[in-house]
């Protein structure tokens, strides 16, 4: 007899290929009826949510139950957690457009939270099966920085260094992401944000830049710490899992500013779409694009991050109650944002140091310069003079 897990899952697929026959229907029948563009869109984007929130949801459950390897899985779970927060708040946005400017800020702020839980995943499995990651990694030849950053930066130490500075470039992005979404939500509130407008009167421009760099740089410290550690971490399959995180974040975000840019050049205007102005329905199109997109991320969460890699009947585990609990613990999340704060600390500490040394360093350079310089023009005089000098030149007159 099957057990209930695989008929649940027998039953959530079927459901699932017969609501996708039966959408183009439900649309031609829309058409026909003269529905509103914005309700056959919500209507849609809903069908959508609502495939993708059991296959979440099922796999989140399962780790739950088969709770294994409390550290990996609870960095798991938050990661699934992912298609059903931004399902639901792109669904809700794009229905309920006045309430779009409380609900987009926790969808932005969750995508930086998934990018940390990524990390911690990857650091919490090194720590598993190396131990002491710090020293195995102060064995590896250091690594070259990409372009553009080879020309500005130096390589980093192999070891703590290299490691802190990963941590440092994701846990920034945690930071920053909601703090831009804190300013901009307060300079809109004044009517300077300007959203979609690219003009630097607004503050749109500053913070898409800030947050921009923000994420590309959290992205690349991952893909440093993949490639210097992808045969270690071969056994989880990490491209996969990378992939998933990184096709989610950066491509959210950059279709929302390309339609910005599209509403901005024209492309996009009110009169040819719906009754909405045009950053309305810049936001309408993304938010309708984020509910479909979650139905392709649900099945490719499910891909690359399978509970059966954890079904081990062989270990105990502590209960459910337990294992969403530790789940929701955040503790670890406040001690790593704690240790980069205090890494930048002690950085701001030390370069009053820096300069001051670098100062003492030039003005020693300045005071021996003159000594050098002067015999260096006492020798060209006195060249000059075997040259050229009045009594040589009176005599050849």
């Amino acid at each position: 007899m099957w057990p209930f897990r695989r008929v649940f899952r027998l039953g959530m697929w079927i459901f699932s290929g017969l609501t996708l026959l039966a959408l183009p229907l439900v649309v031609w029948d829309f058409s026909r009826r003269g529905y509103a563009v914005k309700y056959q869109a919500w209507f849609i984007g809903g069908i959508f949510v609502i495939l993708s929130i059991p296959i979440s949801v099922y796999e989140v459950a399962m780790h739950t139950e088969y709770y294994t390897r409390p550290r990996l899985q609870r960095h798991v779970i938050r990661i699934l957690w992912m298609v059903p927060i931004y399902g639901l708040d792109a669904w809700f946005a794009l229905r309920f457009r006045d309430a779009r400017e409380y609900l987009d800020p926790v969808r932005e702020c969750y995508e930086a939270y998934v990018i940390y839980n990524f990390f911690a995943y990857l650091m919490a499995y090194l720590e598993d099966e190396l131990g002491d990651v710090d020293a195995y990694m102060a064995t590896k030849p250091p690594m070259r920085h990409l372009p553009p950053f080879k020309w500005v930066l130096k390589r980093w130490t192999m070891g703590n260094e290299f490691l802190l500075e990963c941590k440092k470039g994701v846990m920034n992005y945690v930071i920053l992401r909601p703090v831009c979404t804190t300013i901009a939500f307060i300079t809109d509130a004044f009517g300077v944000y300007g959203q979609g407008k690219f003009t630097w009167r607004k503050s749109y421009v500053y913070l898409i830049t800030v947050t921009n760099f923000s994420q590309l740089w959290a992205l690349y410290c991952l893909a440093q710490l993949y490639w210097a550690c992808h045969k270690e971490l071969g056994p989880i399959r990490p491209l996969s899992k990378f992939m998933c995180i990184k096709a989610v974040v950066f491509l959210t975000f950059w279709q929302g500013v390309i339609l910005a840019i599209l509403v901005s050049s024209g492309v996009i205007t009110d009169e040819s779409w719906s009754t909405y102005d045009q950053l309305g329905v810049a936001a309408g199109i993304q938010d309708f694009l984020i509910c479909i997109e979650m139905f392709v991320a649900a099945l490719a969460h499910a891909y690359a991050f399978p509970p059966k890699d954890y079904m081990d009947p062989a270990i105990p585990t502590k209960g459910f109650l337990h294992n969403v609990k530790h789940m929701f613990d955040l503790r670890d999340v406040v001690e790593d944002m704690g240790e980069v704060m205090e890494s930048h600390v002690d950085t701001a500490a030390r370069l009053p140091k820096k300069a001051v040394k670098t100062a003492a360093k030039g003005f020693k350079a300045a005071v021996q310069a003159p000594e050098s310089l002067l015999s260096l023009l006492t020798a060209t005089d006195d060249k000059r003079g075997r040259k050229g000098s009045p009594g040589r030149l009176l005599s050849g007159g």
